[in-house]
């Protein structure tokens, strides 16, 4: 595979869009974000942006459908809204084997409030796409975002591993330490 790019995205559940960050600007994304997941962190709370309250985090590592290196992070806001990705992962277990496919849809309360919540739907893997080998071609990158200061835990995989690996057969799996979803206030 060729130079892979460093990519973050943003995901703006006031709005219902979604960016991908550039040098300059913020390019929206139609609709939905399609990744194939490498690595979701537990929810860890905290405050990476002044202009937001603290609140729970995880932290996705991803493949765009690009195939670049990709970051985001989901909150958890003054609503559960951690739960619908807490509740995918529990039901796809392995997230390698499927292309995700993440959307905002829109949320009201009986008072009238407005928000967007996250989707997560699996789709099949794309014929070209191997995550196998592409973690093997690129085990040095990192699965937590750095530039991101929460105090998120180390990836429980050891990436080194896949530099052995011979046969893309061979199948790799990250365990996940996550608990049971906690309500959240």
């Amino acid at each position: 595979m060729k130079n892979m790019k460093n990519r973050r995205y943003r995901f703006n559940r006031a709005t219902g869009k979604i960016y991908q960050e550039s040098y300059s600007s913020l390019i929206e994304i139609p609709d939905y974000l399609d990744a194939v997941i490498l690595h979701a962190t537990p929810p860890v709370y905290g405050q990476p942006f002044p202009n937001q309250p603290a609140q729970n985090w995880i932290n996705l590592c991803f493949l765009d459908r690009e195939l670049s290196w990709s970051f985001a992070l989901l909150n958890s806001g003054q609503s559960e809204a951690l739960r619908p990705f807490l509740n995918y992962k529990t039901q796809q277990k392995d997230l390698l084997n499927y292309l995700t496919r993440i959307s905002l849809v829109p949320q009201r309360s009986r008072s009238g409030n407005h928000w967007y919540a996250y989707a997560f739907e699996a789709l099949p893997l794309p014929d070209r796409v191997n995550p196998l080998e592409i973690l093997h071609g690129h085990s040095g990158l990192p699965l937590i975002d750095p530039n991101i200061s929460l105090d998120f835990p180390e990836p429980e995989s050891d990436l080194q591993q896949l530099k052995t690996l011979n046969s893309p057969q061979v199948e790799v799996k990250f365990s996940d330490s996550r608990s049971n979803f906690l309500n959240w206030y």
